[in-house]
């Protein structure tokens, strides 16, 4: 990078890497410990009981219990709507030891506490590190919590306003820092231990660049990623680490647990950081996930439940969730991902595919998000997004920006100098993921789908109607739920890869495929397929009746109402971890498992 003052050292882990170890308890420690779990062991004793008696575990969920028995680790493939996380309470309800229940989220391990006896310790991954973290490092509350900007990166090196390569690339410092930050996130989130050329990220103008000359600018930009790195390790530097920058630190340190046995839910999604701190640790795991619904490879995550090792292997394939309809044609889905087991329906569900008045629709791409919202406030319907309308406001601003001739910063944009370039480009192979973004933009303009976000309800409950991506929505269910059309264009991106790139064509069908199949089982009564998903997959209706009576018919806006409730403040909360003056409930239960 030229023009740039920019410190290519290699970056260096504080000197106390070593403190996250396990260090000696002292006896009375260990006594206190003893005392305090013999006290407990009543309660959990009677919660034992109450929970075997009450989950009457059907012969799949026995057989997993059979096996977890063994104490010698067990993967257990669940498919959607089977009990998982109900699966794993009736495991740790057999058990007298001690476990730590790791969630994918706060909230997640916060429902879970309440469902667990009290030997079991509900934790994220991140809280679990950031305690370590602060307490081996010394680290101020800001370096492990503030969030690493592209005007952070651009005041710490004093970028230019254009950064050349020796490619004869040029990029806008916004568009280039947008890179390092992906880079950045791709290399945390890896289990390597330093940033590597496959870290950078080929998105926006650069998936136009030769391979060569994508191969000298990654190599360029290594180096920079690489100075950001240590600026984010140094404890005085102005860089933040982040949650994911603490977690790596964590992880690089090899933590050991003091616990007798992990729980790890949703499995399937870990990303390798996380992956090879599980295989380190010296005591049995039990990894419950679906590998059909990995659907995070784009930010980091491998299908994991494919990746780890254990002695025993079970598969939950009764859905409690629908009816055989829906199962069925879930089952076609996963019969093309090369599954051998169907999934089985809950027998006392009638559920259907056909048309519905939807409670929710999914959409593939924050395009097809977009153009769902602009056509639910057409016909007056009171719609939220879920998840909010922070990162489809991000997409349209960056596109205002570029009208404007400034840089953009959000991944599909990145490196684009007008929009007469982004308009071209759309229009090119490699370059259809951004046509219906074009579109909507061409027929509605952005300052109208602007003023159309911020009439978006905040609370799903005062809306009549969802609009969401199909990533949203993983781990939510709805009785009638429509898939938007914008699904098979993800098919037919993947249809286009050259026939000599067979193993990455077969790949791009897969991820397809797992996010269908994800999406599809969302529904509860029934589930509206597109009409070419269902050609492709050779998929019918099962009834000609317009299905559901969506709240949407009953909560409109009326002629002059005013809509305020996009003016409320609401607390943004991290979903990692949220540090307080003094240890919660959970803070005080790691200090049993992790040092």
């Amino acid at each position: 990078m030229r023009g740039s003052a920019v410190d290519q050292g290699s970056p260096k882990l504080p000197d106390s890497g070593a403190a996250l170890q396990w260090s000696p308890r002292a006896a009375a420690v260990q006594k206190n410990r003893k005392a305090n779990r013999e006290s407990t062991i009543d309660v959990d004793v009677v919660m034992r009981d109450q929970v075997l008696a009450s989950l009457k575990p059907i012969k799949e969920q026995q057989r997993a219990l059979e096996l977890f028995l063994k104490d010698e680790g067990l993967r257990i493939d669940a498919y959607a709507g089977t009990g998982k996380t109900t699966t794993l309470q009736l495991l740790a309800a057999s058990s007298p030891k001690r476990a730590l229940y790791l969630a994918f989220n706060r909230s997640i391990a916060s429902a879970a506490q309440g469902r667990f006896p009290a030997r079991v310790v509900c934790a994220t991954s991140h809280s679990i590190a950031f305690r370590g973290v602060k307490r081996a490092f010394a680290y101020p509350e800001w370096k492990l919590t503030g969030s690493l900007s592209p005007n952070l990166i651009i005041e710490a090196f004093r970028m230019p306003e254009a950064i050349s390569f020796a490619n004869g690339l040029t990029l806008p410092r916004l568009s280039y820092t947008a890179v390092l930050l992906a880079s950045v996130k791709r290399f945390l989130q890896s289990s390597d231990e330093q940033p590597g050329i496959r870290h950078i990220p080929r998105q926006g103008a650069l998936t136009g660049l030769s391979d060569d000359g994508f191969g000298q600018f990654a190599a360029q930009c290594l180096t920079h990623v690489t100075a950001v790195w240590s600026g984010m390790c140094r404890k005085n530097d102005g860089l933040p680490l982040g949650h994911d920058g603490y977690l790596k630190l964590w992880a690089l340190s090899k933590p050991h647990a003091q616990t007798d046995y992990v729980m790890v839910d949703e499995a399937q999604d870990l990303n390798p950081v996380l992956l090879n701190v599980l295989k380190g640790l010296d005591c049995p795991i039990v990894y419950v996930g679906d590998p059909y619904q990995q659907i995070y490879e784009w930010r980091g995550a491998v299908n994991a439940m494919e990746a780890v090792s254990t002695r025993h292997r079970v598969l939950l394939s009764q859905s409690f969730r629908f009816g055989p309809e829906i199962a069925a044609a879930a089952t076609i889905v996963l019969r093309r991902l090369g599954a051998r087991s169907p999934l089985r329906a809950w027998p006392d569900v009638v559920s259907h595919v056909g048309r519905v008045r939807p409670d929710v629709i999914l959409a593939r791409s924050n395009a097809g998000v977009m153009g769902n919202v602009l056509q639910c406030l057409e016909r007056n319907m009171r719609c939220a997004v879920l998840g909010g309308t922070r990162e489809l406001k991000r997409l349209l601003l960056d596109v205002q920006r570029i009208k404007q001739g400034a840089a953009a910063s959000v991944p599909e944009l990145v490196g684009f100098g007008t929009w007469k370039d982004v308009m071209a480009f759309s229009q090119q192979p490699e370059g259809d993921y951004l046509r219906s973004l074009v579109s909507l933009v061409q027929e509605h303009g952005e300052d109208r789908m602007l003023s159309a976000l911020d009439r978006c309800e905040d609370q799903e409950e005062a809306a009549g109607i969802l609009c969401s991506t199909a990533h949203r929505a993983k781990g939510r269910e709805w009785n009638y739920v429509r898939l938007d059309s914008d699904f098979e264009s993800g098919f037919l991106r993947a249809a286009r890869v050259p026939a000599y790139n067979e193993d990455h064509a077969r790949s791009s069908f897969e991820a397809e495929a797992r996010l269908l199949y994800m999406a599809m089982t969302r529904a509860r009564l029934a589930v509206h397929l597109p009409r070419d998903i269902q050609k492709r997959f050779g998929l019918r209706n099962t009834t000609a009746e317009i299905l559901g009576a969506s709240r949407a018919e009953e909560i409109q806006v009326r002629p002059g109402e005013q809509n305020d409730s996009h003016h409320q403040s609401r607390e943004v909360v991290s979903p990692y971890h949220s540090p307080r003056a003094a240890d919660s409930k959970e803070m005080a239960a790691l200090k049993r498992i992790f040092r």
